[in-house]
């Protein structure tokens, strides 16, 4: 029987199973599973019921010929021609109508089970799905973890083959506190810490690590752990010590750095290391911290740092993680199990244990998908999550989850597809009414129709942004306009851009445009002038700005505004008074965007300048004239002196 005979028999077959089985669906034109691995030169075909033999024919021809047939479920087993890959073979078949779906010959294997003396003591591998990731893990290139913190006991039975060395077969690592090569712990927190990220797995003993799958328990060469120690013995470091590690670890090979440290309040110099390490190519892990408190922890909260909270074994986020828009990933940190100095292992809880989880998973799938940039394999692992539940009201980051350590790796294998990088604003700092420009960025060029973020201000009274904006097709970045809002005060306002359910965030603090106003002479007698000047805090935007003026007594009168030129920063009004019986004291007040700023002017009354008689000498029953004047005009209606 010919091939085409053979077929037809089959799809007849095929459409009878259809028929009487229902409607069967199919994905159209499927993309290969991003993990599993496949048998080379092979793909499965289904076809539509409605499908003709000749196209089914075609289609089989175009890209090789039939292997074998399961009728009973229509699926066709193809021989790849040679020179045809199987995703040039799918892509080729995804877009005709008569092809159900079309797909790898995968790979199926039992979900790996370690062979390590304490595995069932790690509620987190399981809860993460961190063995079936180790099932699908196909590395291709070594990484390395630094551990920044008390030092790692790097004979450490579950340790010892996870350290990494340079080509003399010496330890690279390091001390800031003594500037030396003593590394070891001294306290047990580095060594916990250690051995969450990478205890080697499937060795028979101790604990598995995260990023420590061996398979056999021969193979350690892709996942590496460095030591830096910059705390001593109390679990104490200075700002300089941690800078110094931060920065020693990016200088000698280190891609991931877990700090399970920090304090609540930001350094210049802390800042300075973390965006030294990350433009370097580091992606920097870092605790959120334990305070149960949503006040901004360091460097957890830099900019460029990937924060982690603590989740418990219900996946509810620990009681004392620390919470808030800042954070954005949260792992498992309570009740965690590792190793401890002395070559024995114990549990600690913290999101000092959920940084080095996630500084695993990161290495693991830059192990596996070393062409991503760090910035690509942040964004990958905040959008690798699971749901987690808030406790007491307790959120991280709006659409962050738990840390899926086998939806990571598949992200890491599929096909790339945009996700939304960054929001950034340019400046970060302007005056109400004035305009900044945001920008966001996607990780690849926007799809065809383009990709359309979402954009939302935290508080509309404080800056508005549009609903949306769209980056073009084939590009990978957009701007748009943040007008800021009248404040009274400076206060600060959070830009949100969210796409495909990811979020991402920015800040913007917007002060009042009017700074004062000053009034000079501040004390005038009625009648005389004076002048008033409007100063702004930063030069006003295009077309100018009209300053509202009022004058709290008519003794005083202001113009009802003055504008402000288009890049200046002040003008001056002038102020007329009149004449006054009485002192009057005068409030004139200048109003922009919900702020007032006042200044006093003082209106005089006229006073007794001086009295004179003409003639001074005059004979008995004889006039004389007095004449009294005054230092100002008399206001309306005369002014009277009182003579004795």
């Amino acid at each position: 029987m010919n091939a085409r005979a053979y077929l037809r028999c089959f799809v007849l077959l095929f459409l009878l199973v259809l028929i009487a089985g229902g409607q069967a669906v199919f994905a159209q034109g499927g993309s290969p599973h991003p993990a599993l691995n496949a048998a080379a030169g092979e793909i499965v075909v289904g076809f539509h019921p409605a499908a003709q033999d000749a196209q089914i024919a075609d289609d089989i021809n175009s890209v090789g010929a039939i292997a074998d047939v399961q009728p009973r479920i229509g699926a066709f087993r193809l021989k790849l021609r040679p020179g045809l890959s199987v995703p040039q073979a799918i892509q080729s078949l995804s877009g005709h109508a008569e092809i159900a779906y079309a797909e790898p010959n995968y790979m199926y294997s039992v979900s790996s089970t370690p062979n390590d003396t304490y595995y069932a003591n790690q509620y987190a591998l399981p809860l993460t799905q961190t063995d079936h990731a180790w099932d699908i893990w196909n590395p291709s290139a070594t990484v390395v973890i630094a551990i920044v913190d008390t030092g790692v006991q790097t004979n450490h039975p579950d340790l010892v083959n996870k350290i990494y060395k340079d080509s003399t077969g010496t330890i690279v690592g390091y001390n800031t506190i003594l500037n030396n090569t003593n590394f070891q712990d001294d306290n047990s927190h580095g060594t916990h810490c250690a051995g969450i990220a990478a205890a080697q797995v499937n060795n028979g003993t101790g604990i598995a690590g995260v990023a420590g799958w061996t398979g056999s328990g021969s193979d350690t060469t892709y996942i590496k752990i460095m030591p830096v120690k910059c705390m001593d013995a109390s679990g104490s470091g200075t700002l300089v010590n941690v800078a110094n590690a931060i920065v020693w670890a990016t200088d000698h090979g280190a891609n991931v750095i877990s700090l399970s440290l920090g304090a609540p309040s930001s350094a210049t110099t802390l800042t300075n290391a973390t965006d030294y390490a990350w433009s370097h190519g580091c992606l920097v892990v870092a605790a959120a911290g334990n305070s149960s408190l949503n006040t901004p922890f360091y460097p957890a909260a830099d900019t460029n740092v990937l924060s982690v909270a603590s989740t418990d074994n219900t996946d509810t986020l620990s009681s004392f993680s620390n919470y808030g828009t800042w954070v954005k990933i949260a792992a498992p940190g309570s009740n965690i199990f590792s190793t401890l100095p002395g070559s024995t292992y114990g549990y600690k809880s913290g999101t000092s244990m959920a940084t080095p989880f996630v500084a695993g998973v990161a290495a693991l799938v830059w192990a596996q998908a070393p062409n991503l940039t760090n910035q690509q394999l942040n964004d990958l692992l905040v959008t690798s999550v699971d749901p987690y539940t808030p406790y007491t009201g307790h959120t991280i980051a709006n659409g962050a989850g738990r840390i899926n350590v086998y939806q990571a790796l598949q992200s890491a294998s599929a096909p790339s597809s945009p996700v939304l990088s960054r929001v950034t604003i340019n400046p970060n700092a302007i005056y109400g009414g004035s305009t900044a420009t945001g920008t966001v960025t996607l990780t690849a060029a926007a799809p065809m129709g383009g990709a359309i973020i979402a954009l939302s201000s935290a508080d509309t009274n404080v800056a508005t942004v549009p609903d949306t904006v769209t980056i073009a097709a084939g590009s990978t970045s957009a701007t748009f306009t943040i007008t800021g809002g009248d404040v009274t005060a400076t206060t600060k306002v959070t830009i949100t851009g969210t796409y495909n359910n990811l979020n991402k965030f920015a800040s913007l603090t917007v002060s009042p445009l009017l700074a004062s106003l000053s009034v000079a002479p501040n004390s005038v007698k009625g009648g005389v002038s004076s002048t008033g000047t409007i100063t702004l805090n930063g030069a006003a935007p295009s077309g100018g700005v009209s300053i509202a003026l009022s004058s709290s007594d008519s003794s005083a009168t202001v113009p009802s505004s003055v504008t402000i030129a288009a890049g200046a920063k002040s003008a001056a009004f002038h102020i007329t008074t009149t004449a006054v019986s009485a002192d009057v004291h005068v409030t004139i007040t200048a109003s922009y965007a919900g702020v007032n700023a006042t200044a006093p002017l003082a209106v005089l009354a006229p006073a007794l300048m001086s009295l004179t008689l003409n003639p001074t000498i005059v004979a008995d029953g004889a006039s004389s004239t007095g004449t009294v004047t005054l230092d100002s005009p008399a206001p309306t209606g005369g002014m009277s002196v009182t003579l004795a």
